[in-house]
């Protein structure tokens, strides 16, 4: 019985969901070229993919996590420029400096604000009443520069801004007062304080905590254990 020759095998057409608008795709170019031309495109491809995983592990910055449960529970990262060190009073204190030279500081206390109804929108504004008295006592002749609501990640707060002097020289301040963004009525929090001066490259008290490796660890603050969507 003679066999009947088949047809001989057409090369399947490459699936895509790109629209025709947008077309050809680069599978669809490649599969019109030589074998050898497919080859030596996918090795160079592999290669591109190597190279930018590797540059962006080369460019990820050294940071530390903190976490701490007690008696609030938040996280935030800071990077190798930063020593920690022991400070009384504080939950974490961060400084950093250029050998004698303060550049500039971050420090977490407690906060536990006192009984109050309503949203604690409304309670941080009058509680920063008598918050600011302390800081004038604590930085004699510090010059006032603003105060205002903020939000870091999940948490809401109210933050101070001064400008006074270290050693002879201008020093930044800023103060937040920070708590979870709910339930209303929260009264345990944290108070995030930042020093800084021009030698860390601030360039005035408003900017402070707004650039450079003080941002990081101001802006990756969260309340809670989870490291997900924060802001540096």
């Amino acid at each position: 019985m003679r066999r009947q020759r088949l047809p001989a095998r057409q090369n399947a057409p490459v699936s895509t969901v790109v629209k025709p608008q947008y077309g050809p795709t680069l599978l669809e170019l490649l599969a019109k070229r030589p074998r050898r031309d497919r080859i030596a495109a996918g090795a160079l491809l592999v290669l591109l993919i190597l190279a930018t995983i590797v540059i962006g592990l080369r460019s990820r910055p050294n940071e530390t996590v903190v976490l701490l449960r007690e008696p609030t529970t938040f996280n935030f990262a800071y990077g190798p420029e930063y020593q920690r060190i022991e400070q009384p009073g504080t939950l974490v204190a961060l400084r950093r400096t250029r050998g004698d030279l303060f550049l500039e500081s971050y420090v977490i206390r407690d906060l536990r604000l006192p009984p109050y109804k309503g949203a604690v929108g409304g309670m941080l504004p009058l509680y920063s009443f008598d918050y600011m008295r302390r800081l004038r006592k604590r930085y004699p002749g510090a010059r006032f520069i603003s105060e205002g609501r903020t939000r870091i990640n999940n948490g809401v707060g109210y933050q101070m801004i001064f400008q006074g002097r270290r050693d002879g020289r201008p020093l930044f301040i800023r103060h937040f007062l920070l708590v979870p963004e709910n339930p209303d009525g929260q009264r345990r929090g944290v108070l995030i304080e930042l020093e800084s001066t021009y030698a860390a490259k601030t360039p005035g008290a408003a900017l402070t905590g707004d650039r450079g490796p003080l941002k990081r660890a101001l802006r990756s603050f969260r309340f809670g254990d989870d490291r997900k969507g924060g802001t540096a």
